[in-house]
């Protein structure tokens, strides 16, 4: 069915006037001055988690803030719950352009744009204050080339906080660890960092998962509290441990090609959007997480804060990914990132 109506998508985009990758009418052209004045656009944004997300939040605010601020020029089609299919599907009609933006997790764009492997550094920000000042900074420019050479059009990053991980099982040593079954995105850094911890990670889809979980073929997950709530995930479990072993870093991507063919103020306006709606699902992280940890608690199970000692020994123990994601996109970005976040912490 996914593939069925991503084929209807393509079809009807083939079909209709084109510009930028999203349908548009009118037929005038741009002006001189690179506007579209009477041209009208019909963008289409596909996400892969459920409607009570950060994703969907993100997704619904860029959608409200294009089609009040073009006045009507501007029409946004959001497409939640893997619709148009899972991460590796709409991130590669991303970039083919026949889904003009994409809401999603950094992890699933690693085998599409190899930078993204930064955000898969075992506990590389201390907080969430450090994280979002970092990401914001200088280095948004290095991602945002980094991204384009993969055809993707980078406008900022958000997240929902840390992932924890879920279980069946209590973790309160590493020794807990031991031949846990996890389930992990398709993403060698993950499983890598599970295998160090001494767990059995397994890559499936997302949309299996729940399940998995059920049946009892999978022991655990990892993910934000806004996904463990908003799809369910806790109700097959017994705990929530707080690994916070990484940020769970969301980010808003169009197709290049899309946003290259736009004219100059669509683009300002698309980025303008965006960025702000970036913003706002960080505010919105922020505001749902008690209430998602009490939905937590009130179904029974226990939540498991971890001492900061252990954090600290499973960071030691897992080492090894720095080491892999330095193989893959080499030491700049890397040193750089931390670079950033030492100065950001001891500036706090």
């Amino acid at each position: 069915m996914k593939k069925f109506l991503i084929l209807l998508l393509t079809l009807a985009l083939t079909l209709s006037l084109t510009a930028c990758g999203g349908d548009t009418t009118g037929g005038e052209s741009a002006s001189d001055d690179g506007s579209a004045e009477g041209t009208t656009y019909s963008f289409t944004v596909g996400t892969n988690t459920a409607e009570d997300s950060v994703n969907q939040l993100l997704a619904e605010k860029f959608k409200e803030l294009i089609e009040e601020r073009s006045d009507g020029a501007v029409t946004v089609t959001i497409y939640s719950n893997g619709a148009l299919g899972g991460d590796a599907e709409l991130t590669e009609s991303c970039i083919a352009g026949t889904v003009d933006f994409i809401i999603g997790m950094t992890g699933s764009l690693v085998n599409y744009i190899p930078e993204a492997a930064l955000f898969d550094l075992p506990n590389a920000f201390p907080d969430l204050a450090t994280a979002r000042e970092v990401l914001d900074g200088p280095i948004l420019a290095d991602l945002q080339a980094a991204y384009e050479a993969g055809g993707l059009k980078l406008f900022g990053y958000a997240d929902s906080g840390f992932r924890v991980m879920s279980s069946s099982k209590a973790v309160r040593q590493m020794s807990d660890f031991s031949g846990i079954k996890i389930r992990t995105m398709e993403n060698p850094n993950h499983i890598a960092y599970w295998q160090a911890l001494g767990a059995n990670p397994t890559p499936s889809d997302f949309s299996e998962l729940y399940m998995s979980l059920e049946q009892g073929t999978l022991d655990a997950q990892e993910n934000p509290y806004d996904l463990i709530v908003a799809n369910k995930l806790y109700e097959p479990q017994s705990y929530i441990i707080e690994t916070n072993h990484l940020l769970h870093t969301l980010n808003m991507v169009g197709s290049k090609a899309t946003y290259d063919a736009l004219p100059a103020d669509i683009q300002q306006l698309v980025s303008e959007c965006a960025a702000e709606a970036h913003q706002y699902a960080r505010q919105m992280a922020d505001e749902r997480i008690e209430s998602q940890k009490a939905t937590i608690q009130d179904a029974g199970l226990e939540i498991i804060t971890l001492e900061p000692a252990m954090i600290q020994e499973m960071a030691d123990t897992a080492s090894n990914v720095y080491d892999l994601v330095r193989e893959q996109i080499g030491d700049e970005l890397v040193d750089e990132l931390l670079a950033q976040v030492e100065t950001t912490s001891a500036a706090e």
